[in-house]
């Protein structure tokens, strides 16, 4: 068995060579994938062991926020934890005093952590500094030195401050995620100096534990629910954070189409390789070899292709996987702002992942490759050693049935298009076909743009099948229609396509998802870059720069961008404005305060507005009509933020959903309400005034958005992510074309003595040539023919999803993109063609039609 096996598999190495390109995608989509979470796993280890030391858990009053540190009670703390230090729980603690800061390098702004601290601190770390010290990741990734000196920006002004030592472990951190570009650890008394923080008590504990990682969240929930503080467990997020496991199985479902693929076109090849051993097996049969010796050597032979092909593919999914951090590495650098400094993932791949990704990918396989086996082996001598088709067995499309039963315990309407949808297994006839797939686009279509995301791929799944049914029964109809106007090659090119329904119909179904999918994947992103691009043009409410005054300085500022003529120079235009709560009856949202200077460049929608001080230009969300309305607003600051009760006059309302950020209105009111979140919007053209612009505001420890510049991160964000999916997607043709090349080797071998009967009555080599080649592509038209009318139908179901959220969204076809994607298919089908083609046109007739005595 083992000996006919190996044969039958070296004996034929050119379809191994196919069948493994075809089958490798697999072990090699899974393999890089989840080497992605080996990556992330080792870039988190690293983390833990460089940026936290002994830094366990970090404790915090629940309303300390970003802008505002609200000091703790060191004394009230500190014994509660002698008491978990006596439990053998906490291993040591310590206070220290941090807030938000920035520091000037090289012209760059970059926002960091400012952490004061005392010889307790020195105590716990164990470190012997004594002075300014910045976290090695940071100095690192600017080249700093021990000695070089930052600037520090304040709100008492700049400093320059000399680095004394370079950070590690403790003096190394970055933040609770160990995300943040890193901290400048001071001394208590300089931190004060430079009035960074004010209060005289600390605002974060660190706190070290005798327990393993895998019991911190526990501990941080309890001192939590004791002291009624916020507890992070640092070490703990990051060794079990879901970002370990997230990005290898986004990438896995982004693969899916391609493992989908790949997985149809194992069990087609299956289904090929026991035809084309039918007639040996049928001898073997007929001299005696048993139904499990016949199952074993077709089982064997199969297993043989898996082997190789995960072999071949564990091997490439480590150069894939790497590849794929490339595309992830570049993600921060895509969004990322100018004041972060971006990091890269170095590529880690574990034996474990090798062979976890290879065994998993030929499990499906291997399961097919048994029930192919075993069916295969059940069939008598007689039928072996005819050329009647092998069906699949009777028993599985009765499966079949239980999908309208499991539908319709979730909708009576789709369990009712399921049963129309079905009714095509069980009665073969083409016209029947034509009217099921009808009436599933006809039904679906009734209900475009209803229910949640369940709904939506249901409907897409109704519209492909729908289409596969219409395209495969016209076919009959066609070759019949056709018989009177084209060659003989076209005529058999069709006869033998719907003659071979099954063979060919993995192959179909194979182009038809992945073209479906790329077409989707031009016509979506397109839309969505032309409604981003529109957005870009208005900015926020007409403006495309605004300013947030550090809530910090709030009780020193004045208003220094208005005033600034060199600053106001930069732009067309620049206004005050005020972010803050609102509350209409029980309707509550968020509010843009400014004078009626902003009505100069204001844009929303095509509204004319023309209003005055007290005057409201509502969202519809908020605002039932036109009016006197009674408002009362409140700063969106914690702490400090008080209420004011005023009757405004709404003129007019508008969709949120059709602004870039949805706010509730738009208010002319020119009085301060404490606790607003203050600052400017401007207009500006010029990329370098903008920059210059950022620089100034960056100085003044206030926050400059771009917004522009940030929109068109996001643009260039999904731009990548979308190519990212394209680029996978494509792998699925791997496994379509090797899989059609098989189809036709196999066709040439099974139709030789009718090639040969041709060629023999004066047929030309370039008609037999030309007849293998129209076949495929005919398979690929019906592919691309179904596609297209899917994706029509999707992307109408889609728009309607997306316009109820975005009303002011539209579809933009990309013809020029969509037509080089269909050219490509067709390009790609016949080079993959050739070779079949070019074997039958050199098939001997004399050979071919020989009858041995």
């Amino acid at each position: 068995m083992f000996k006919i096996a190996a044969r039958n598999f070296l004996r034929n190495w050119k379809i191994s060579v196919l069948v493994i390109l075809g089958t490798m995608i697999a072990t090699m989509l899974i393999v890089g994938a989840l080497s992605l979470n080996d990556s992330v796993n080792s870039w988190f280890e690293k983390k833990i062991e460089n940026n936290f030391g002994k830094i366990d858990l970090i404790l915090k009053d629940k309303s300390d926020s970003f802008f505002f540190p609200k000091p703790l009670d060191v004394k009230f703390v500190s014994e509660y934890l002698e008491k978990m230090k006596k439990e053998k729980i906490v291993k040591d603690y310590t206070y220290a005093a941090l807030v938000s800061a920035r520091v000037k390098v090289n012209k760059q702004f970059f926002d960091i952590f400012a952490i004061g601290y005392d010889d307790d601190f020195i105590r716990f770390t164990q470190k012997n500094y004594n002075g300014v010290v910045i976290s090695r990741d940071f100095v690192k990734t600017l080249s700093l030195t021990q000695n070089s000196t930052v600037t520090l920006i304040t709100m008492s002004g700049k400093h320059i401050i000399k680095i004394d030592y370079v950070g590690l472990q403790e003096f190394n951190f970055r933040g609770e995620t160990a995300m943040t570009n890193g901290s400048v650890f001071m001394p208590w008394s300089l931190i004060k100096k430079y009035r960074l923080y004010t209060f005289n008590a600390p605002n974060i504990f660190f706190i070290s534990l005798s327990l393993p990682v895998e019991k911190h969240r526990d501990i941080a929930e309890k001192i939590s629910k004791d002291l009624g503080v916020r507890v992070v467990a640092t070490k703990y997020e990051l060794r079990y954070s879901p970002l370990n496991k997230v990005i290898g199985y986004l990438f896995l479902g982004f693969s899916g189409f391609a493992l989908l693929s790949s997985f149809l076109f194992i069990s087609n090849f299956f289904g090929v390789l026991a035809e084309d051993r039918r007639r040996t097996f049928g001898i073997l049969r007929a001299i005696g070899f048993s139904k499990f010796q016949i199952a074993s050597v077709l089982f064997v032979e199969g297993t043989m292709y898996l082997i190789a092909s995960a072999g071949v593919g564990a091997f490439a999914g480590i150069y894939f996987g790497k590849y794929l951090l490339t595309l992830v590495n570049r993600i921060p650098a895509v969004l990322a702002s100018e004041t972060a400094l971006t990091e890269k993932i170095s590529h880690v791949i574990t034996l474990k992942t090798i062979f976890v990704g290879g065994i998993f990918s030929i499990i499906l396989p291997v399961l097919i490759l048994l029930m192919r086996s075993k069916s295969f082996s059940k069939l008598s001598p007689v039928v072996l050693l005819s050329d009647a088709e092998i069906l699949p067995r009777k028993f599985l499309k009765y499966l079949f049935l239980l999908l309208p039963l499991i539908t319709l315990s979730v909708d009576p309407y789709y369990a009712l298009i399921v049963s129309i949808m079905i009714i095509p297994i069980f009665l073969k006839n083409n016209l029947l076909q034509l009217l099921s797939g009808s009436l599933v686009l006809v039904l679906s279509y009734f209900i475009l743009g209803t229910g949640g995301r369940w709904g939506y791929l249901s409907r897409a799944g109704f519209f492909l099948i729908g289409s596969v049914y219409i395209v495969f029964g016209l076919v009959p109809y066609l070759k019949k229609y056709l018989k009177r106007y084209i060659k003989v090659s076209t005529i058999l090119a069709l006869s033998y396509i719907e003659k071979q329904k099954w063979r060919n119909f993995v192959v179909f179904l194979v182009y038809s998802v992945i073209t479906l999918v790329i077409l989707l994947t031009a016509v979506l992103p397109t839309s969505i870059f032309t409604y981003i691009n529109n957005k870009l043009q208005t900015g926020i409410l007409g403006y495309n720069f605004l300013i947030v005054e550090n809530p910090l300085k709030i009780f020193f500022s004045g208003d220094y961008y208005t005033k600034n003529s060199e600053f106001t120079s930069l732009f067309e235009d620049i206004v005050n404005i005020q972010l803050v709560n609102g509350k209409v009856g029980s309707k509550e949202g968020v509010f843009i305060l400014s004078n009626e200077e902003i009505l100069k460049s204001l844009k929303l929608g095509n509204k004319n507005i023309e209003a005055k001080l007290y005057d409201v230009v509502g969202s519809s969300r908020v605002f039932s009509k036109k009016g006197m309305v009674d408002v009362i607003l409140k700063g969106v600051l914690p702490g400090i933020s008080g209420k004011v009760k005023e009757t405004f006059n709404v003129i007019d309302t508008y969709d949120p959903r059709e602004l870039v950020v949805p706010f509730d209105g738009i208010i002319l009111y020119d009085k301060k309400i404490s606790g607003s979140l203050r600052g400017y919007a401007g207009i500006v053209r010029n990329f370098e005034a903008a920059k210059k612009a950022k620089n100034i505001v960056y100085e003044r420890f206030d926050g400059p958005i771009f917004v522009t510049e940030e929109l068109d991160k996001i643009f260039s964000s999904i731009r990548h992510f979308v190519n990212i999916a394209i680029q996978l997607f494509y792998f699925g043709f791997v496994s379509g074309f090797s899989g059609l090349t098989i189809v036709s080797i196999k066709n040439v071998y099974s139709r030789k003595r009718i090639v040969g009967s041709l060629k023999a009555i004066g047929v030309m080599k370039k008609e037999i040539f030309g007849f293998f080649l129209l076949e495929a592509l005919i398979i690929v038209t019906m592919a691309i023919l179904t596609a297209l009318i899917a994706a029509t139908f999707i992307t109408i179901d889609l728009t309607s999803v997306i316009t109820s959220e975005l009303p002011d969204f539209s579809i933009v076809i990309p013809w020029g993109q969509l037509s080089l994607i269909i050219i490509g298919v067709y390009a790609i089908t016949i080079i993959f063609t050739l070779y079949p083609a070019n074997l039958a046109q050199k098939i001997n007739p004399s050979d071919a039609i020989r009858v041995y005595d």
